[in-house]
């Protein structure tokens, strides 16, 4: 764990986990008065006198006060006690709550402004677990541990200090003792901590897993593997469950083992003050040195815990720092405005990119597309086709060259702004458990009736959602796995059309259709195109009778280019 991260974390709450690390002191200043208080009053009451004389520890308390003040100072300490014991838990939670939502949102933020290869190289489940289980364990500790830490350390030191105080021989036996509980801190905290990373990579495979069983639900039924999938899922919660299991074990030993050795530091403590040959020790300070004696086992034990919770924390933050560390795309602008519609003037010039460890897949493309012009990208599969959009987005940035829009570099454009301009549907629509409606807002959350309408036409839908059982508000289920796959390309389309692009990009976005329905949609949807520069990756001749020009890749370089008209023109 760094600390100086885990400061950085923590500094937007310092005012918080300040004030309750000041109730816990407070809390510590009150428990330590109660053992004194309390053997004040059990040793007047085995004397037999209200008004036996106090035993003398310093602490400046009146050599004749009363059996009643006493009871007045005791239920007085309690009740405060118990105040500021629940004020500290009240605060505890709601300080660890607002860390816990503004470190998902921080780490979701940040995730969703990552590079495309950085998701290409990550595990969808293992950010799913940072975000969720990984950053509540973060939480906790920050508001509940580290928090109340300078608490528990004065409550230890105080009672250690008041029992040196009351008898000096006290101290010895603490001293002698201190090594055994590093010793036992030491020994069970190190396996603690290898198990902390055993549990959370068993606990984030089990996410990961679960996360894919669930995407490939239908492979697993169409194969007959709901047995194997299962058992698989059976291995992966079990050898969690022995992790967790095994940690839980130690947790609940290394607690009472430190307790257990506050409990024969007590006892030690007892036998010494009541010694034979020794004066007779007044009652009042025999109970105050037992009573201590118990107080320190509760922060020693916490202290214990402190220790192998530590670890756990250590690595949520570990891997925390690493994601939080990785580079945002280039160009975000938080409050992006004026944003200008652009001509749709496109051109890649000598552009050239290789995916990391692989052969180049642009190689050196140059290409003008006027406004308004429709243009279709044809070729081998890994002909480049889909990367030269994919770089027309910047979800790859090129390796050289440069591409423009309205003579502009890309590279230059805020990348909301240069976003907004392309409206992209691709082979695979992405389309989530919502209503039709959502699905189709989902790039204008606030448009209008009327142009949800307008969209929903010119994406020719307008069939699909009239034969929907509730519309527009019918749900899709994941994936819009209630359509088939050209209702899908067509919510696609109208969610595409209703941002009002002034380009366009059809990645192979008719793949699903026959022949028959592909005809028809091209023919039906050339209104929607008309204006817009047009971008269509496809092999399919329909979707090809729509080009003013066929450009034919191959191995990364334009091999021919067609110049022609659509159909009926």
């Amino acid at each position: 764990m760094t600390p100086a991260y885990l400061l950085r974390q923590a500094a937007p709450y310092r005012r918080p986990l300040l004030t309750i690390a000041a109730v816990s002191l407070l809390t510590s200043a009150v428990t330590l008065a109660i053992p004194w208080l309390a053997g004040q009053l059990l040793g007047r009451v085995v004397e037999g006198s209200g008004t036996a004389a106090a035993a003398g520890m310093g602490m400046g308390m009146g050599m004749g006060m009363g059996m009643g003040m006493i009871l007045v100072l005791l239920a007085a300490a309690l009740v405060a006690g118990t105040g500021l014991t629940i004020a500290g838990a009240i605060l505890s939670a709601a300080t660890g709550g607002r860390i816990l939502a503004d470190l998902r949102i921080a780490a979701h933020r940040h995730i969703l402004r990552l590079p495309v290869p950085f998701h290409d190289n990550s595990n969808a489940g293992e950010l799913l677990s940072l975000t969720t289980f990984e950053v509540a364990s973060l939480s906790n500790f920050l508001a509940n541990t580290l928090a109340r830490l300078p608490a528990m350390l004065v409550t230890a030191a105080g009672a250690a200090v008041l029992m040196f105080r009351l008898d000096p021989a006290t101290g010895l036996v603490l001293l002698l003792l201190l090594p055994l509980f590093y010793l036992a801190v030491k020994l069970v905290g190190r396996r603690l901590r290898q198990l902390g990373y055993e549990a959370r990579d068993a606990e984030t495979a089990l996410i990961v897993l679960a996360e894919q069983q669930l995407e490939m639900m239908m492979a697993t039924k169409s194969f007959a593997q709901e047995q194997a999938q299962s058992a698989a899922f059976t291995r992966l919660a079990e050898a969690s469950r022995k992790i967790q299991l095994e940690q839980e074990r130690l947790k609940a030993m290394l607690g009472p083992i430190v307790a257990l050795l506050a409990g024969f530091a007590a006892i030690l403590v007892l036998l010494l003050a009541g010694g034979a040959g020794e004066e007779a020790r007044d009652p009042a300070e025999l109970f105050s040195l037992l009573l201590y004696a118990a107080l320190l086992t509760r922060p020693m034990g916490s202290l214990a815990d402190l220790y192998g919770y530590t670890q756990w924390a250590g690595g949520t933050l570990a891997r925390l720092e690493a994601v939080m560390a990785e580079a945002e795309e280039r160009g975000y602008d938080d409050n992006p405005t004026g944003v200008r519609r652009a001509q749709g003037a496109l051109a890649f010039e000598d552009v050239r990119f290789a995916y990391p460890g692989r052969d180049m897949t642009l190689d050196g493309i140059s290409l003008a597309v006027a406004p308004g012009e429709i243009v279709a990208l044809t070729g081998d599969n890994g002909a480049g086709k889909s990367t030269l959009i994919s770089l027309l987005l910047r979800f790859y940035e090129a390796d050289s060259g440069r591409i423009t829009l309205d003579g502009q570099d890309i590279s230059a454009i805020p990348l909301q702004h240069l976003r907004r301009q392309i409206g992209l549907v691709p082979q695979r629509p992405l389309l989530f458990a919502g209503t039709v409606r959502e699905n189709i807002a989902y790039g204008l959350p606030d448009a209008s009736e009327a142009q949800l309408a307008a969209a929903v036409d010119l994406a020719q839908a307008r069939a699909l959602v009239e034969m929907l059982p509730q519309g527009l508000e019918t749900r899709i289920g994941d994936h819009g796995v209630r359509l088939s796959g050209g209702q899908r390309q067509r919510i696609a389309l109208a969610r595409a059309l209703l941002a009002d692009p002034p380009v366009l990009v059809f990645d192979e976005a008719t793949s699903m259709f026959d022949l028959d329905a592909e005809a028809a949609f091209v023919a039906a949807c050339k209104q929607g195109l008309k204006g817009r520069t047009v971008l269509i990756v496809t092999h399919r001749p329909a979707s090809l009778a729509l080009a003013d020009r066929i450009v034919d890749l191959h191995e990364g370089r334009i091999r021919a280019v067609t110049e022609r008209h659509p159909k009926g023109a």
